[in-house]
């Protein structure tokens, strides 16, 4: 994704250049390239889109100066606390709370998708700050007396003689969960920001200190009753949305045929009725996705566009892609990204559905409702490497384990799909609203339990996008129980799989990698990929990916192994490209 980078300059590096981090960031000809600041102890710059936030960096004031990737959603409702104008803009109000030494305070009220970094010429500092849930990414390097950050591994990588060690642990935890977790990357020293956090490098001592400006705990339990819990959350969604949305910028939505993007969807023809938007849909021809945001769009006067995969379309775009998210998103899940230029020609920016988890209450273990998460909940969900995910410390103080579990598995995973897209739109997520979230936290789990509260909310406010079409996970309209029995759920597996082996198309998903997989072109190019003594996975893990997954899968149509391949693919793919072969 686009973003702002730099580091500390040092006397045993002097041909280390802002230049070259730039020329690793800049992916793509239509990035914006601000003009770097230049001194004798930091060099930094920024790339973006041009399409929200600041137009230029960096915002200068007395020797301060501050990048900013992003952009906050409440900052005229908070200016008055802290004597700023409500046209000040994110960048200067981080300068003038930092003078006031309000920083701290004014971070713990901003509701932002944001990244920024601020260096003090006089007291030779410089800080990364991350947004309240660390959604817009920032990575630091700190060895060997080389401090750089950068909004994207490969600004790091960039750098002359940067440790590249592989994180041993990184291997493992990607080929078992599909994702790394806690601050890890795929390099030993270079580490992911934690969320809500200040982390100050002083140039003149060599030290680095972090701290939070906001923690979960912060969050007191409310004594509503489920009825007004409902109304509440409702009219919270709606300003969410409010907040992200004016009819004059260029947005869009993805709708699929889950409940969150039809929310957000639905939410903004309730502010707008008249308005005429664009959505679109992608997935295998005539899938439930498809047909539920058709029925969707039939109730409104939106423009609306499908995208098909097809066997042939879906690889090799892929490749490039797992450069642009630094190996971190398994290419499995890459899903619609090549379509992303023709969506970019009708929309700008996309209202993103991402955060549904906390609303529907699928993060949270029956048996361990209303419990504070602690090293048992983190084994059961994150296995052996759960240690991984850092100390359970005060961040994580209330008693919900689902902020632990968004905080590692939505963030490192999920959101990767995000910073996929990043590079032609930008996204905003209004289920990520501060006050939305804040309340579904202050919420015993019970509310939101089998999705109770979330179903309860779209039935009341929206029920012209709700009360009769069906959610795909269901094929049920939200709200409506009714799991299947055992044995229906063992006969519709069954003929999933029987469907497989006869080739035919499921329409419950909107892929269908096991068949694709097998297609000969694309088997033939992964053979080629996974041979071991061509390999650049060789050198972390004595598996064999040619014999362990791809050939087992070939072999017996009764055997899937997608996710370890396409896996095991991102791996290698990614390897090589650090390595330039």
């Amino acid at each position: 994704m686009p973003g702002i980078y730099g580091f500390s300059v040092t006397q045993s590096n002097p041909a280390n250049t802002i230049e070259k981090m730039t020329d690793a960031m800049h992916l793509y000809d239509h990035f914006i390239k601000d003009t770097p600041l230049l001194d004798e102890r930091v060099e930094a710059s920024r790339v973006h889109l041009g399409h929200i936030g600041e137009k230029s960096s960096p915002i200068e004031s007395d020797g301060i100066f501050v990048w900013v990737e992003g952009e906050v959603y409440n900052l005229d409702e908070i200016a008055s606390q802290f004597d700023l104008f409500e046209s000040t803009t994110i960048g200067d109000a981080l300068i003038k709370t930092y003078q006031a030494n309000q920083l701290d305070a004014f971070l713990n009220k901003l509701d932002g998708y944001f990244c920024a970094a601020l260096y003090d010429q006089k007291s030779q500092q410089i800080k990364l700050i991350s947004d309240r849930y660390g959604m817009r990414m920032l990575y630091w390097y700190w060895h060997q007396d080389q401090f750089a950050w950068a909004s994207e591994v490969k600004g790091i990588l960039a750098l002359n003689d940067i440790d590249k060690t592989i994180d041993p642990t990184s291997f493992d935890c990607f080929m078992d969960l599909g994702y790394l977790l806690g601050e890890h990357t795929w390099f030993e020293q270079i580490k992911l920001i934690k969320p809500a956090t200040v982390l100050t490098f002083d140039i003149q001592s060599q030290s680095i200190e972090q701290h939070y400006y906001w923690k979960w705990s912060e969050i007191k339990p409310s004594n509503m009753t489920f009825e007004q819990a409902v109304d509440e959350l409702g009219n919270r969604f709606i300003k969410a949305v409010e907040r992200r949305f004016a009819p004059a910028e260029n947005i869009g939505i993805a709708l699929s045929g889950g409940l969150d993007s039809r929310a957000i969807f639905a939410a903004v023809n309730h502010l707008y009725p008249d308005h005429k938007g664009y959505a679109y849909t992608f997935g295998i021809d005539g899938c439930d996705d498809i047909q539920i945001a058709k029925q969707v769009i039939a109730r409104s006067n939106w423009d609306y566009q499908e995208f098909h995969f097809t066997s042939g379309n879906w690889f090799t775009p892929r490749i490039e892609k797992i450069w642009n998210t630094d190996g971190m998103q398994d290419m499995m899940h890459m899903h619609g990204s090549q379509f992303r230029d023709s969506v970019a020609e009708k929309m700008v920016i996309n209202l993103n559905g991402y955060g549904g988890g906390l609303m529907t209450g699928e993060l949270i273990y029956p048996q361990f409702k209303n419990h504070k998460v602690d090293a048992v909940l983190a084994r059961k969900k994150f296995k052996k490497h759960f240690l991984l995910c850092g100390e359970l410390d005060s961040f994580y103080d209330l008693l919900h384990i689902d902020p632990f579990i968004y905080m590692h598995r939505n963030r490192r995973f999920t959101n990767m799909g995000t910073i996929n897209s990043l590079v032609k739109v930008e996204n905003r997520k209004p289920i990520m609203d501060n006050d939305v979230f804040s309340l579904l936290m202050s919420l015993p789990d019970e509310y939101r339990m089998n999705n109770k509260l979330y179903s309860a909310m779209l039935q009341k406010f929206f029920p012209k996008y709700f009360k009769d079409i069906p959610w795909q996970k269901t094929g049920k309209p939200a709200g409506v129980l009714g799991k299947a029995s055992i044995p229906k759920r063992a006969f519709n597996k069954g003929m999933r799989i029987l469907k497989s082996v006869l080739g035919l198309k499921s329409t419950k998903g909107y892929t269908d990698y096991n068949a694709w997989i097998r297609s000969p072109e694309i088997a033939e190019q992964l053979t080629a990929l996974f041979k071991r003594e061509n390999s650049e996975y060789q050198k972390i893990t004595q598996q064999d990916f040619l014999n362990d997954y791809l050939q087992p899968h070939l072999n017996n149509k009764l055997l899937d192994k997608s996710n370890q391949i396409l896996r095991a693919a991102t791996v290698e793919l990614y390897l090589r490209k650090v390595n330039r072969k």
